[in-house]
């Protein structure tokens, strides 16, 4: 649990500070247009990896819930 909230910390600071850098190079900072752009692929990808762990967990759940359950029919 504590690993889980260690990650989302760390995954909400990097999208502040991806955040700050973008809005840094629209009022003329120091990143190009480029880097914002592989910046924000990387935020994509990060995202797909997240949203495939859940979904992998939750085949799992799914998964015992359908075996818990598989002889409810027969009894009713």
């Amino acid at each position: 649990m504590i690993i889980k909230s260690l990650i989302r910390i760390i995954y909400i600071i990097i999208i502040l500070y991806v955040g700050y850098q973008i809005v840094r190079a629209l009022f003329g900072g120091t990143w190009a247009t480029e880097n914002i752009i592989i910046a924000g692929l990387g935020i994509i990808l990060a995202g797909m990896f997240v949203i495939a762990g859940f979904l992998i967990n939750q085949a799992k759940c799914l998964g015992k819930i359908e075996e818990r359950t598989e002889n409810i029919g027969k009894s009713l």
